[in-house]
């Protein structure tokens, strides 16, 4: 962004003694971790406290030298304890999902009661910013419903994806597939194993034995006992991303998968496009914005294994298929996802907030 001089400020480095000791006071666990009673102690909105407090802090440290014209929070909570500063100032606030949308993946009753604070806290933060990023049309819907009073100020602005694939790798997979006939590999990468679907995925891969003609490779650090690996899958940890092993392994598979329980957007999703790679991904929340059913990709509901089988089926027998979804895939994350096309919105948009508090 040519007329912005912009400064980062990462709230993962040079924690120092005291935030380390508030960070583990503010994150004890008291209440169970599921369940009716879960969150009962509130450790959510003390975990995103603490976010916000440390946020406020390393922005009142950089604002010794010159104070910042426009602060950009991402994502909400890093603003909790910001308000006052978003009074004098004008601030954007970035989101993937308000905490409406993460209410409704809480266990009903007194689990779901225990977001209230985190709605309220959202709703005082959304009314002071300036304006507000959406990722998805799935997380700017829920700000018009649920937070009316802000709707006006919300640009929906999908996350942008480095682009660091030759498009030929589509071409390389197609030739391979014909050229000696190799088993097809399929690739999930997701921290949350349980979260990310994988359980299912291995129920399904087993259940359809894809094991006598393809392989499947599990990119997590979640513990996997041996004995739940079905024929053909194998488990790799420590990968980091944008390494190099990491960018082998998307240039060596033929597919993505990872049927997502939950999944509030899905970054994962736009670097198997960005891949080339065509996508097994299921119908939830902004996922469908990602993955066209059909075109990109196959769409599944979460829980359907004999759905799951067959769109794996699809992509596992048809090497023309997965190339033509995996070159529509590139193309259009090329343009949708460009780094270039995400900049100049959000200049646009931090011209037009800073613009306005001169004035």
């Amino acid at each position: 962004m040519p007329s912005v001089d912009a400064e980062h400020v990462n709230l993962s480095d040079d924690l120092t003694y005291s935030e380390r000791a508030l960070r583990w006071v503010l994150s004890r666990r008291v209440a169970p971790d599921s369940g009716p009673a879960a969150n009962a102690d509130l450790r959510r909105w003390r975990m995103e406290l603490n976010i916000g407090l440390l946020a406020s802090r390393r922005v009142r440290a950089a604002e010794r030298a010159r104070p910042f014209d426009v602060v950009h929070y991402h994502p909400q909570p890093t603003a909790y304890a910001s308000l006052s500063r978003m009074r004098r100032g004008p601030a954007i606030v970035s989101i993937d999902a308000t905490q409406y949308l993460a209410r409704e993946e809480a266990h009903p009753g007194l689990h779901r009661s225990t977001y209230l604070p985190n709605i309220v806290h959202d709703r005082l933060v959304f009314r002071r910013a300036a304006a507000i990023i959406a990722t998805s049309a799935w997380a700017a819907r829920s700000l018009t419903v649920n937070y009316a009073e802000s709707a006006w100020k919300v640009h929906v602005l999908p996350y942008p994806v480095r682009s660091w694939v030759d498009a030929a790798w589509v071409d390389e997979r197609y030739a391979r597939a014909r050229r000696n006939g190799s088993p097809v590999r399929a690739l999930f990468m997701g921290g949350d194993f349980p979260r990310k679907g994988g359980f299912e995925l291995l129920e399904a891969w087993r259940a359809a034995a894809f094991g006598k003609r393809a392989e499947l490779t599990l990119v997590t650090d979640w513990p996997i006992d041996a004995s739940r690996l079905p024929p053909g899958a194998r488990h790799v940890r420590g990968v980091r991303s944008y390494s190099s092993d990491w960018s082998d392994l998307w240039r060596e598979a033929d597919l993505f998968v990872m049927p997502a329980r939950h999944e509030a957007f899905g970054m994962v999703y736009q670097e198997a496009a960005a891949a080339g790679l065509p996508v097994v991904a299921t119908n939830v929340n902004a996922v469908p914005e990602i993955v066209e059913d059909g075109a990109t990709g196959a769409l599944v509901a979460t829980g359907d294994g004999p759905a799951l089988v067959s769109a794996l089926c699809a992509l596992v027998d048809s090497a023309d298929l997965r190339r033509r979804m995996g070159a529509t895939a590139l193309a259009r994350i090329r343009v949708d996802g460009a780094p270039e096309r995400y900049a100049a919105r959000l200049e646009s948009i931090i011209q037009s907030v800073a613009e306005k508090h001169v004035h």
